[in-house]
């Protein structure tokens, strides 16, 4: 992989985490592990029963950036 190519992708990444991070999830980078997805995406809800949080969503990112032609 090209340092370009990687610096895109890192950039990619950075930003899907930025906007999911805008609106309270909270976000993880899988940096280097080379695992199907890239990023993790949690989001809490409050649970009315108690006075703790749970977790309501957990997603898992893939990010691919392509060269615009």
């Amino acid at each position: 992989m090209t340092n370009k190519k990687y610096i895109r992708g890192v950039g990619f990444e950075r930003e899907v985490m930025k906007i999911f991070k805008e609106h309270g999830f909270v976000v993880l980078r899988t940096a280097g592990s080379h695992s199907p997805f890239d990023v993790i995406l949690i989001k809490y809800a409050k649970d009315e029963r108690s006075d703790f949080n749970r977790i309501a969503h957990i997603t898992l990112v893939q990010c691919k950036t392509e060269k615009k032609k």
